[in-house]
């Protein structure tokens, strides 16, 4: 008699019915040995702070990328300056630009701001502005240098850079209404 798998022989049970119950009772008995047998891996992750290279008071690590639409988006730029280090697969990152283009659509302020992403290549950026209906500045930051110069992990990171390319202001991740601090704390830096 040919060798066949645990798996094959659950497969071949559940298709003959009357041993499916007794196919349900083994898969059921496999997973939790499996799940029983896996070693939890408790690692103490940094926090957002320890993975900063940067902080408010700090001159904003400089640079000079070109945006999807051709534009140079550089820092220092002699202007307040809303710089968001984001990823294409961040289900964070998306809901606050998302929050950030509905802030945008219903003002009548001009704002300055530049999105950079955290690796990715200009098409899958160019994909997920479009998705999103983003109409900010967008860069893509393929070999991460721009993100690795302000921080070593997690987005998504905002920095609010005043005219003389100083941090002013940052925020870890996202929170519904950090939205409104980010604005307030520009808007207050631009009177």
């Amino acid at each position: 008699m040919p060798e066949i798998s645990i798996f094959s022989y659950l497969c071949i049970m559940v298709a003959n019915y009357r041993h499916r119950a007794m196919a349900v009772w083994c898969v059921v008995l496999a997973c939790a040995t499996m799940v029983a047998s896996c070693k939890v891996i408790e690692e103490d992750l940094p926090s957002y702070a320890e993975t900063s290279l940067v902080d408010v008071g700090d001159r904003a690590p400089g640079f000079e990328v070109e945006s999807l639409d051709g534009e140079m988006l550089r820092i220092p730029n002699g202007e307040t300056t809303l710089l968001i280090l984001f990823s294409h697969t961040c289900p964070d990152c998306r809901d606050m630009m998302c929050d950030l283009q509905e802030h945008l659509n219903s003002s009548d302020r001009e704002y300055n701001i530049m999105a950079i992403s955290r690796g990715g290549s200009n098409e899958n950026i160019l994909a997920f502005r479009n998705e999103h209906k983003l109409q900010f500045p967008i860069a893509a930051d393929s070999a991460k240098q721009i993100y690795y110069a302000y921080a070593t992990m997690y987005v998504p990171r905002c920095y609010i850079v005043d005219s003389d390319g100083i941090i002013r202001y940052q925020t870890y991740e996202y929170a519904t209404g950090d939205i409104a601090l980010l604005i307030n704390n520009y808007e207050e830096l631009e009177r």
